[in-house]
């Protein structure tokens, strides 16, 4: 457990402290307040440290960030942040020693801050009132500048990278054609489309069905995607087709993403979701503002990671984004045999892959490197 966790937090049930006398809690409470002490994960090479961290929204959100780097000054100047998609939590960049991009980039030299969105992991919502659903909408005009000035604060730097895996792709696209002075250096997007209307996708439309039926939409939220998800994706090979490619992941790792990695859907994220899908693109939820058609306003260096089996995010659909971005520094990179890759990678393995860390990883690596001067 972080001792860099408030001792106000504890009040609120994040934390399980055990059967500990009311001295011993008293003393880790001064530490905690004044002496924070990060955690060490071991590993392979260097030591990665982490700290728990909470960027306060206006609407008093407390969004989670944990902090991962090798030692106090890195070597990449500008932080990460890393966003999370649908229906996972920020495990999904940091399931094991292994498998975990967050830990990988760390020990690259770059100051990583992997971010829980509203409403997952150890994020919190106001302790009075606050909003019980919201939209993508709200995340992009709310809670991203949140994020982005905490990291800026306490990284002491201007300019911060944004590394945003399908939804927290979408996030950043809407938040850069949205806000005059962004503060994000350069951005990596992967498996992040805002078309949704190519054959592949054609199973999402299945979910529309929930708008036909409030009952069946309540059942659906009831359930949520932890418990579908679990219990459903590996009992169906159509569905685990759709969100991966199943010999280019191991089982236990399929496992393990499977058991920690997923969340549940808030309610009003899942009516703009029903929104875009039923309009083909990225939409806000009141459909009167089109994100696909705003990509032009986008201007800084753009990474683009798609698979060739991706089904979420077919390879034209990442296609579609790098030509209308504004970009004149943009890469695509679709990734699969055609690019001398081991498979062809699906949705989820673009993270969670046998050689995601040698052939998705080292991409994303390097090419911020060499945008740092590094390589």
């Amino acid at each position: 457990m972080p001792l860099l966790t408030p001792w106000w937090r504890l009040s609120r049930g994040k934390i399980n402290l055990g059967p500990i006398s009311l001295k011993t809690f008293l003393i880790f409470l001064l530490i905690s307040i004044f002496f924070p002490v990060p955690v060490v994960l071991a590993g392979e090479g260097a030591a990665v440290y982490r700290e728990q961290h909470w960027a306060v929204t206006a609407e008093k959100f407390e969004l989670a960030l944990e902090r991962l780097r090798v030692g106090k000054k890195t070597r990449i100047q500008s932080p990460i942040v890393l966003v999370h998609g649908l229906f996972v939590n920020s495990l999904f960049f940091n399931l094991d020693e292994e498998q975990s991009l967050a830990r990988y980039l760390a020990k690259e030299g770059f100051d990583v801050w992997n971010l829980s969105l509203r409403g997952t992991g150890r994020s919190l919502g106001p302790l009075k009132g606050g909003a019980k659903s919201w939209t993508l909408d709200d995340i992009i005009e709310k809670d991203i500048s949140a994020v982005i000035r905490y990291v800026q604060k306490e990284s002491r730097n201007s300019q911060v990278i944004w590394v945003g895996y399908e939804m927290g792709g979408l996030l950043a696209y809407g938040y850069l054609e949205k806000k005059a002075s962004p503060g994000l250096a350069a951005l990596v997007t992967i498996g992040a489309p805002v078309t949704f209307n190519h054959p592949q996708q054609e199973p999402m439309k299945r979910l529309l069905k929930l708008e036909e039926s409030p009952a069946l939409k309540k059942i659906f939220l009831y359930l949520n995607s932890p418990f579908l998800g679990s219990y459903l994706i590996p009992l169906i090979p159509k569905m685990e087709e759709f969100f991966y490619n199943r010999e280019n992941i191991e089982e236990e790792i399929k496992e393990k993403f499977l058991a920690n990695a997923l969340a549940e859907i808030n309610p009003g994220i899942l009516d703009h979701l029903l929104r875009i899908i039923q309009r083909g693109e990225f939409v806000s939820a009141e459909g009167n503002f089109s994100y696909r058609k705003n990509l032009a306003k986008i201007q800084l260096p753009l990474l683009l990671i798609g698979g060739e089996k991706d089904q979420v995010a077919p390879p034209e659909a990442i296609r579609t984004v790098y030509r209308a971005v504004g970009s004149t520094d943009r890469t695509l990179r679709i990734l699969g045999p055609r690019s001398k890759n081991s498979a062809a990678y699906g949705h989820i393995d673009l993270i969670l892959g046998k050689k995601a860390k040698e052939e998705v990883f080292s991409v994303i690596s390097r090419w911020l490197k060499q945008r740092d001067g590094r390589e």
